[in-house]
């Protein structure tokens, strides 16, 4: 088999900002097809003859639900596909369920809902032996005081099935226990309802001091053929929003190996054998520690990112482990480049009035992308309100990190401006 004309099942389009993993999909010969709640945004890239097919289905959250369905399209339909994928966090576990149904290469069921559940990933960890964070799942106010009393302070309150840092606040003392308890759940609750279909438990767990990372790895057959590290920068606290990253990251090399080495670990304890997985660690004073677990690629543009440091195309590792096939890593011997990218958040509360960004496309020496999220005269929310309106993002791709991080100062050398409300 190969990739050429195979056709692959695609559970869920995602967001639209994932439309270029489909394209480089059908770049790479994969007859795509797309299932996903009629409507979405994804069924054009089937009108654009980018896939081969949509099948709309309805999207409980409930994953053996979500898979039966999905199942019974594709029986419908009369497709018998090569290979079961999806990009998407909130459908991890339904495209498990429908490679294991249909025999097609896929995780075990167990361990990527263990990895898509946080509390799960805790309570596994902590049978398995791994060096993990304290942690318990809250159901209301009363059992966050009684797992805060076992968990200590600081601590952090985050949504069992959430992403993106929604909900996610660092809490100190006892005494603010009630107002971080009601905040989290006016996030869960706030517009963000695919987010929390599968459940809307909080966990409470220790706090993790040190320095975040995102590690990258390609798994097959047990084993990690290729890593990469991005290093996260400190997140705007008492939320954990982030701020930027880059990558290749300029930490200790001995204590970021040590935390690559507990991902591989724990990605094997699980049981994640194969396919492309996105673990977010922490070098902290105790050790390495994992953070997350997720059976999926990163969001975002990280597989951009990891092909213009490495020259790995993760979406081909991902199209490829999804039919079997070994993935073609082949990094280079030292980073090609450097990334630089930085989220930008609004300063205060009020209306967006500009957005003075330098977006003007580079036609050789250093890329910059400027990905706009708010729109002039949106009303948006400051550090005042907590969990702050994200603006936009800014990549800078240039030779080495110094050169990098120089031109971003240039791009926002003028911050957004907000206007305060009549």
């Amino acid at each position: 088999m190969s990739v050429d004309g195979s056709v692959v099942a695609v559970i869920s389009g995602g967001y639209e900002g994932k439309r270029p993993i489909h394209v480089r999909m059908a770049e790479l010969g994969a007859r795509l097809v797309i299932l996903d709640e009629a409507g979405h945004w994804s069924q054009s890239l089937a009108q654009e003859g980018i896939a081969a097919a949509f099948l709309p289905v309805a999207v409980t959250g409930d994953p053996d639900d979500d898979a039966a369905a999905i199942l019974a399209a594709l029986a419908q339909a009369g497709i018998a596909p090569d290979g079961i994928l999806t990009f998407w966090e909130f459908s991890v576990g339904v495209a498990a369920r429908v490679a294991t149904s249909l025999g097609l290469p896929t995780n075990p069921v167990e361990a990527v809902d263990a990895a898509r559940s946080k509390v799960r990933t805790r309570e596994l960890s902590t049978q398995l032996g791994l060096p993990t964070p304290k942690a318990r799942r809250v159901r209301s106010l009363d059992e966050l005081f009684a797992a805060s009393a076992y968990v200590g302070f600081p601590a952090v309150v985050k949504p069992e099935f959430g992403a993106g840092a929604v909900g996610c606040l660092r809490v100190d003392t006892p005494e603010s226990l009630p107002d971080v308890y009601s905040l989290a759940r006016q996030e869960v609750g706030s517009g963000h309802d695919f987010m929390f279909r599968a459940g809307n438990d909080l966990l409470v767990e220790e706090y993790l001091d040190g320095v975040e990372f995102d590690v990258d790895l390609v798994m097959h057959e047990g084993r990690c053929l290729f890593s990469s590290v991005s290093q996260n920068w400190p997140t705007a606290e008492p939320s954990f929003q982030e701020t930027g990253l880059h990558c290749p990251p300029d930490h200790d090399r001995k204590a970021v190996a040590r935390l690559v080495d507990l991902a591989v670990t724990t990605a094997h304890a699980f049981g994640l054998d194969r396919g492309v997985l996105h673990i977010e660690g922490k070098c902290t004073s105790h050790g390495p520690r994992v953070v997350e677990v997720n059976a999926r690629m990163g969001g975002g543009r990280i597989h951009e990112y990891v092909r213009a440091v490495w020259d790995v195309d993760l979406v081909e590792a991902q199209l490829r482990n999804c039919l079997g096939l070994p993935p073609n890593a082949r990094p280079s011997r030292k980073p090609r480049c450097a990334v630089v990218d930085r989220l930008i958040y609004a300063p205060s509360s009020g209306r967006l009035a500009a957005l003075p960004f330098d977006n003007q496309p580079r036609t050789s020496g250093p890329t910059v992308i400027v990905d706009i999220h708010a729109e002039i005269g949106e009303d948006v929310r400051g550090p005042d309100a907590v969990f702050a309106t994200e603006l936009a993002e800014v990549t800078v791709v240039a030779a080495d990190l110094r050169t990098a991080r120089s031109i971003m100062a240039q791009v926002l050398r003028e911050p957004p401006l907000i206007r305060p409300l009549p």
